[in-house]
């Protein structure tokens, strides 16, 4: 059984949860149904309670039961046939009996626990005030009323006060004697409306709540989680920063995107929800759709040796992984190979390959193929082995179930035109002070491109950067040393280029110059290249452990078929 404590603290809790589900404007929509059982295991039923709820953990248990549209007429109906004790209504109580004949002087009630005797003469009409009250026992009810908002007023010969007593309340009796607790003011009408359809759809009646000595405790949350009501895909949103660059995030609650160590930002989700950024760092794991991997105090530059690691735990149906560099500056390479500084990712399906890079690779993408993972996990690492020098990243971590990228491609262009160039084509840099453009050794990826509609041909063409370096370099010589493709000129083919080029329709392209000698026959200019082939359009990209050049920088477009 329970305490008076207790039984006090249920039945708070029960009438806030029940303030939060219902959202009813009107009380007299909840009827409790009391049966009271005495010390000799007799029981009885009590009357019922309109705009409320009474609860106590000794002697009683009651139902509680939503009834839309239940007015006072029916209860007193019921009342006149199943109540044998009819005790005076409390002066707390917010539904009044009508005035009788002789009237008294009314005054506003003060909402206190009543203190009523039990033991009454029985009224056999429910409007008039029953005879005084000759026990001390205590069995308060609810008197049907026409208006609630009627004045109070009683026989002279009751003679009763209508203010309320302020006397303390006596000790409770275990087996005579109840706690009454009304329902507090319920919220707005269109917000209670509308939890209340989307819980039980129209009104109707429904068992809400049954309490009862030796019952099993519910297993049940207690109060109806926000989430549970409201529900909304977690699509992809974006957040602008300013006036050239955007973050991308997660659609969630702002509640559920805090706690799951998320920054909320804009409205989404036709303003439920909030554009939700993650953003990780060193030591970090994540689980996320879409996360951002910093470098310690990003912006700020690193400046000393350290390893960094996040390991991606792979959601289930993703297939590939995109990281696009929004900032990627580490130390360049040393004749082509990544020897300060290394950015490397492992654990993707062990047919597909992803180099290692370092220098400047701001604005670049590449795809990683994680369907085959063996254990569903992706370690993103970068090591600084030497403490001079500034590097700083900003990487974000897109997890794909569907718009992938074809097979074996390393990077994908979905755009009708753009720009396509090498890793560490780029001189200019932020944070990096000793730069150097140069592509990287030992590469052997598939650049893709996907075709869009009513499309015959792509055309490539590289334009006149300036600077000591040539804009277009891959570099190839033979055994002695001495340079296939003479400086300043174009080679074309697999005798020119062997090692180090780019194919674009099949045809090995390298040298200074970008010209397959279709267009202009003179390799010391630079000319335009179209790809003509049906199919799906492949630009390999081939380096050696050998020589190195500055690298590719195409623009590409798809041309309409004539």
């Amino acid at each position: 059984m329970l305490s008076k404590r207790d039984a006090l603290i249920r039945a708070l809790v029960l009438t806030l949860y029940y303030v939060g589900v219902a959202g009813a404007d009107d009380r007299r929509d909840f009827v409790t149904l009391g049966v009271m059982k005495s010390r000799r295991d007799s029981a009885r039923r009590s009357p019922q309670r309109l705009g409320g709820m009474t609860i106590d953990g000794i002697g009683y248990h009651y139902t509680l039961r939503y009834q839309p549209g239940n007015h006072l007429q029916s209860f007193a109906q019921e009342q006149e046939e199943e109540m044998t004790m009819a005790p005076p209504m409390p002066p707390a109580m917010t539904e009044m009996p009508p005035a009788p004949a002789e009237p008294m002087e009314p005054e506003e009630p003060e909402p206190t626990i009543p203190m009523r005797p039990t033991s009454m003469e029985p009224d056999p009409e429910p409007t008039e005030i029953p005879s005084e009250p000759t026990s001390t026992d205590m069995m308060p009810s609810a008197m049907p009323t026409e208006e609630p908002s009627a004045k109070p007023s009683v026989k002279p010969s009751v003679k009763p006060s209508m203010r309320p007593s302020m006397r303390p309340f006596p000790p409770p009796t275990p087996a005579t004697t109840r706690t009454s607790i009304m329902q507090p003011q319920t919220f707005s009408t269109k917000l209670g409306n509308k939890l209340k359809h989307l819980i039980y759809g129209s009104p109707i009646q429904a068992n809400l709540i049954q309490k009862q000595p030796g019952a099993p405790k519910s297993k049940g949350k207690g109060f109806l989680s926000l989430f549970e009501v409201i529900k909304f895909p977690n699509t992809k949103c974006s957040v602008s920063m300013g006036d050239i660059r955007t973050m991308e995030g997660v659609c969630y609650h702002e509640f559920e995107c805090k706690s799951l160590g998320g920054i909320p930002t804009e409205r989404c989700a036709e303003g439920v929800g909030a554009c939700c950024i993650f953003v990780n760092g060193c030591g970090d794991v994540t689980s996320q759709q879409i996360v951002y991997f910093e470098s310690p105090n990003y912006p700020q530059a690193v400046r000393e040796m350290m390893i960094c690691v996040l390991i991606i735990n792979l959601r289930q149906g993703v297939q590939q992984l995109r990281l696009d560099f929004q900032m990627f500056e580490l130390s360049r390479p040393t004749d082509g190979d990544c020897l300060d500084d290394q950015f490397i990712i492992s654990g993707h399906n062990a047919n597909f390959q992803v180099p290692i890079l370092c220098g400047i690779n701001t604005g670049q993408h590449l795809y990683v193929h994680v369907g085959d993972s063996t254990e569903s996990k992706v370690y993103l690492s970068v090591f600084v082995k030497v403490s001079s020098g500034g590097r700083s990243f900003n990487i974000m971590i897109s997890q794909l179930e569907d718009q992938l990228a074809p097979d074996n491609c390393l990077q994908y262009f979905k755009d009708g035109e753009g720009i396509i160039k090498s890793f560490n084509y780029d001189v200019a840099g932020s944070i990096v002070d000793n730069r150097e453009a140069t592509y990287l050794n030992n590469l052997n990826y598939a650049i893709c491109l996907a075709r869009s509609k009513n499309v015959c041909s792509i055309s490539y063409s590289t334009e006149q950067q300036g600077g000591d370096q040539p804009d277009f370099q891959l570099i190839n010589k033979d055994e002695a040393e001495n340079d296939l493709v003479p400086d300043g000129q174009a080679g074309a083919g697999i005798f020119n280029c062997p090692d180090d080029f780019i194919a674009i329709n099949s045809v090995r392209l390298c040298g200074e110059r970008l010209n397959d000698g279709i267009e202009i026959e003179d390799y010391t200019m630079h000319a335009t290249v179209r790809d003509i082939a049906a199919g799906p359009i492949v630009l390999p990209f081939r380096t050696d452990a050998e020589y190195v050049g500055r690298g590719f920088r195409l623009l590409y477009r798809q041309e309409l078929c004539v």
